[in-house]
């Protein structure tokens, strides 16, 4: 069955019966990984005995293809609950997982956790079809979820803050929920209970280039090849995936084509800048009316073209990095 986003949390507290298994999918990792030890502790309580977790990768299944059915009707006389979680899946674990369906049962609850699925995917078509099964998107977040994880958090630690706070970090984060998390408790590690202004909590999170990916989707808009060829180095030396800065791109670039569009209806830039939904950050807002105002559409187009067919070929070849950074040179050097 089909988990619909406004019935997610509750699934996620309390997964029980008829559901004994399921597909937690989506761009947005660490989402995955949050909502998968979500319904382990549900399943096995806050602090589960680690031999009632079983960890497997679609790799172990394919490999061995009664290893899943094994498992799954495994009787554990140290651990009466049992957790199974497939890392990596993908549709060619779906006859596998339809024939060993047989096997499920109270004790054991089963957990495919898989990246971005297609509509057409096998393994999602099974989850949102059997009775028994769940099937869970973990898209990123919007800026209204992310406004509530931070509140939340700040809530929780009973740390006083503003709204342009939150404002700021909602725009911030959001593309992969276990950094936001990370970012979050950083922040609140660093405040110690004491109110922090926007100055401070600026400085924290752009002290993290993993997590702020603005001066290279800056670079890349702003045509300039030595910034791009600089914040390339940098992102790759601290291991920032090739997909995190295509995505980062594409939403920017997004976001360019309706303001572009607008603008040549006849919308003042200013103003379009000014009511601009989430709103711009302030230090953005000259940067992204210059880059309005010098960007076509048609380049625009073009460039959301390169960027779409790099993240593409990001999941079909081994050449990731030297495609997506020949990408943003392409991009950069459109007039």
């Amino acid at each position: 069955m089909k988990i619909q986003p406004k019935s997610v949390d509750a699934f996620l507290a309390k997964p029980s019966a008829p559901y004994g298994a399921a597909l937690l999918y989506g761009p947005d990792a660490g989402l995955v990984r949050d909502r998968t030890k979500r319904i382990t502790t549900a399943v096995l309580g806050a602090n589960p005995d680690p031999m009632a977790i079983v960890e497997l990768s679609e790799a172990n299944v394919l490999a061995d293809s009664a290893i899943l059915a094994d498992e799954l009707g495994a009787i554990s006389m140290l651990a009466p609950r049992r957790v199974i979680v497939i890392r990596d899946g993908g549709d060619k674990l779906t006859k596998i997982i339809e024939a060993s369906a047989q096997y499920l049962n109270d004790s054991v609850f089963l957990i495919v956790a898989a990246d971005e699925l297609a509509g057409k995917s096998s393994l999602r078509a099974w989850f949102e079809a059997d009775a028994r099964a769940a099937a869970v998107a973990c898209y990123r977040d919007e800026m209204r979820d992310v406004a509530g994880v931070v509140r939340k958090a700040f809530d929780d630690a009973k740390l006083p803050y503003d709204r342009e706070v939150v404002d700021y970090l909602s725009a911030q984060l959001g593309n992969d929920r276990y950094v936001t998390y990370q970012e979050l408790e950083k922040i609140i590690t660093y405040a110690g209970g004491q109110k922090l202004t926007l100055e401070e909590v600026t400085a924290l999170v752009d002290y993290n280039r993993e997590t702020n990916l603005d001066d290279i989707v800056n670079a890349v808009a702003d045509r300039n090849l030595a910034q791009l060829e600089k914040m390339l180095n940098l992102l790759l030396h601290e291991g920032t995936q090739p997909i995190a800065y295509l995505r980062a791109l594409q939403r920017y670039f997004n976001r360019l084509y309706n303001f572009k569009a607008q603008a040549q209806a006849g919308m003042p830039v200013d103003q379009l800048v000014a009511n601009a939904r989430p709103k711009v950050f302030f230090r953005q807002v000259p940067i992204l009316t210059r880059h309005i105002q010098s960007w076509s559409l048609e380049h625009i187009t073009r460039a959301l073209g390169l960027l779409v067919s790099a993240e593409l070929s990001s999941k079909t070849t081994d050449a990731t990095t030297a495609y997506s950074s020949r990408c943003l040179m392409q991009i950069a050097h459109l007039r």
